[in-house]
């Protein structure tokens, strides 16, 4: 009998062992499961992303949004240099119309400045690789830099122009100083030498 209760108890000790080797087992198995899924997460998660970089840097995307910007920019140049040159017209010979030229330039300088820094700072930072700037934010980005761009350019002819036609007036000025000083010299010498009688 005293063997029976060894044995039962030999056998009762095994299958613990067993049991707490299939345990282990099991949680390791577990274990590797969870690891598996989140690898295949993240597998997925890059193939997602991988996908969306695709599409946000291929050509048809870079050219709507290239393409849309110049031409927002453009037209609204044109648009706003339109009303400015009609409001001179209007104004004749007033500030509107004396300055035509600056005002072609600078308000689109510095409207396409500060909507392009204002888009900019305003952009959400990029989290997780999951989010991405809309293509409309990228088209008013593109347009306000450009816009800005082209005010500049507009902005510094005008500058160009007015320093040249500045230093040609100078020129001018005295050029007509000396031939003043020529003449009044000739008058004071026909006065002088008594110049032809008078009738």
């Amino acid at each position: 009998m005293a063997k029976n209760s060894d044995l039962d108890k030999d056998i009762a000790r095994i299958d613990q062992l067993i049991g707490s080797e299939m345990g282990l087992g099991g949680e390791l198995t577990k274990q590797q499961d969870e690891r598996q899924a989140r690898l295949s997460s993240e597998q997925s998660r890059i193939e997602k992303f991988k996908t969306a970089v695709l599409r946000k840097e291929s050509k048809a995307h870079r050219v709507a949004i290239d393409f849309g910007g110049g031409v927002v920019a453009q037209a609204s140049t044109e648009l706003m240099n339109w009303g400015i040159r009609a409001i001179g017209r209007w104004s004749k010979d007033g500030f509107w119309a004396n300055n035509v030229d600056l005002l072609q330039g600078a308000p689109h300088f510095v409207l396409g400045l500060g909507l392009y820094f204002s888009e900019m700072l305003t952009r959400n930072d990029p989290k997780g690789g999951g989010e991405w700037v809309t293509p409309t934010r990228e088209v008013i980005s593109e347009a306000s830099k450009i816009f800005g761009q082209l005010g500049f350019s507009n902005l510094m002819r005008a500058m160009r122009v007015r320093w040249g036609d500045g230093k040609k007036r100078e020129v001018a000025y005295q050029a007509i100083a000396q031939e003043k000083a020529q003449l009044e010299s000739k008058l004071a010498a026909l006065q002088a030498g008594g110049g032809p009688a008078k009738s």
